[in-house]
């Protein structure tokens, strides 16, 4: 139901671990339109399909000590949008606010080193396409919603992690203020040993193409 409004860009299929997310990398909105601390990096298509898909467990589990997303996780994705892009963490990989600072478009993205684009914020625009359903699913399994509940009603109260239990489950709610989606990955996930902590990431992972080096960033 997340991914379906967008069933003509995002293939999807499971197995009995996860759910897989398939799409080239690139929205069907406009992107890097009100950016003032540029990267020099565009938007290029990237194959996120096979074996390369993007990983959503089926059964999540509460972590017994939930991980920092200001100590971790500034490198990869942390939660996948319902048109296949990635969102990252609110921070960059130098731990600042990227929204705050001006790296983000007015869709809550901008792209990476490889070119790659993707948010930074989970994109409360969605909520226009998703009805009750979430608007994006987190790479520990659990949904993010936006400004209400899944039936509907007002928001209530979040934990310290940007979300709350609600007839016995977990999710997490998109925010206009940081945290802006998550504080904290309140779920199990696996971690790659090959990437310390702060710029660790979850496994799975996608990985990107890039075909030039990177540019840095460019103010105004």
């Amino acid at each position: 139901a997340v991914y379906s409004p967008f069933k003509s860009s995002v293939k999807t299929r499971y197995d009995n671990t996860y759910f897989y997310v398939e799409s080239n990398g690139l929205p069907t909105h406009n992107m890097m339109v009100g950016i003032t601390s540029w990267q020099q990096q565009v938007p290029i298509p990237q194959d996120y399909t096979g074996s390369n898909a993007w990983s959503i467990p089926l059964s999540p589990e509460l972590a017994t000590t939930p991980l920092s997303l200001k100590t971790n996780f500034m490198k990869g994705a942390v939660a996948i949008a319902p048109n296949g892009i990635p969102i990252f963490n609110p921070l960059n990989n130098r731990g600042e606010d990227a929204y705050a600072i001006g790296e983000l478009d007015k869709w809550g993205g901008h792209c990476g080193r490889a070119d790659d684009y993707h948010y930074h914020i989970a994109p409360l625009h969605f909520e226009t396409t998703a009805g009750n359903n979430p608007i994006a699913m987190a790479l520990d399994g659990f949904p993010i919603y936006g400004s209400k509940e899944p039936d509907g009603s007002a928001m209530l109260p979040l934990d310290e992690y940007n979300g709350h239990a609600y007839k016995g489950s977990y999710h997490y709610h998109a925010t206009t203020k940081y945290p802006y989606f998550m504080g904290a990955m309140r779920g199990k996930v696996t971690l790659d040993p090959t990437t310390p902590a702060p710029e660790n990431q979850i496994i799975p992972q996608a990985k990107t193409s890039a075909i030039r080096p990177a540019g840095e960033p460019l103010k105004g």
